[in-house]
């Protein structure tokens, strides 16, 4: 890991106890995918107006929001690819398994069979053991009461923030984690004094990535409720 990513980790679960290696000091092991300082080495990237939501069998939790920022931050990094045509291994990582789900529907038309470009969608548990050049950690939950359920478990964020080489940019919603009374909100914090804390809506893709999706959410939503009106008409 670099040296912004171990930070946290470090302090957090092992009391500073475990050294970098001399490779990942060097200035040469930085590396800037995409230009600005929310993709740098370590970032939390503050997702706000997403909605956390069941599944269609209501055991697991996704937030399309935040599928939609994974999806624009993928496209910009595979345009920078495209340029370069450098290995490039990236990993998209969640807690539910409904995000993850979520996150492959969309890919499988986009990043088949890309020589060189290589994603992987996994659950934090699916991911333990294995590391990638960029990791983006999709936190899923949303929600003014700061409940975030099993994601408060040290060991399954130890896990998740120790994934990845050069680049990790964590996506969540800043009110949700700081209320959370756990390790999430211990990591919000540490971004910000680290000024490593940035809202989605600062990057004009994001931004427009969001809108895009609320504008396409409020259209089901009038056709549904059209619909629903015409049934009652009827009947």
């Amino acid at each position: 890991m670099h040296p912004s990513i171990s930070s946290f980790a470090n302090s957090y679960f092992y009391q500073n106890q475990i050294l970098d290696g001399p490779n990942v000091e060097r200035k040469v092991y930085k590396k800037q995918y995409l230009p600005g300082k929310m993709f740098g080495s370590y970032s939390f990237i503050n997702v706000v107006g997403g909605r956390e939501e069941f599944d269609d069998i209501g055991h697991s939790r996704r937030n399309m929001v935040e599928v939609s920022v994974v999806l624009k931050i993928l496209q910009k990094l595979y345009k920078a690819w495209a340029r370069s045509k450098l290995k490039l291994s990236i990993g998209i990582v969640s807690p539910y398994n409904a995000q993850v789900l979520a996150i492959q529907e969309k890919l499988v038309r986009n990043y088949e069979n890309r020589d060189g470009f290589c994603v992987k969608v996994k659950s934090i548990d699916g991911f333990q053991g294995g590391e990638e050049d960029i990791i983006i950690i999709s936190t899923v939950r949303s929600n003014s009461g700061g409940s975030i359920g099993f994601m408060s478990k040290p060991q399954r964020t130890n896990v998740a923030v120790t994934r990845a080489r050069h680049s990790l940019w964590i996506l969540g919603n800043e009110t949700t984690l700081t209320r959370s009374e756990s390790v999430w909100e211990s990591l919000v914090l540490d971004a910000k004094h680290r000024k490593c804390f940035f809202h989605a809506d600062e990057d004009k893709d994001l931004a427009k990535a969001i809108l895009e999706f609320k504008s396409e959410s409020d259209e089901l939503l009038n056709v549904g409720s059209i619909l629903t009106r015409n049934q009652r008409w009827k009947v």
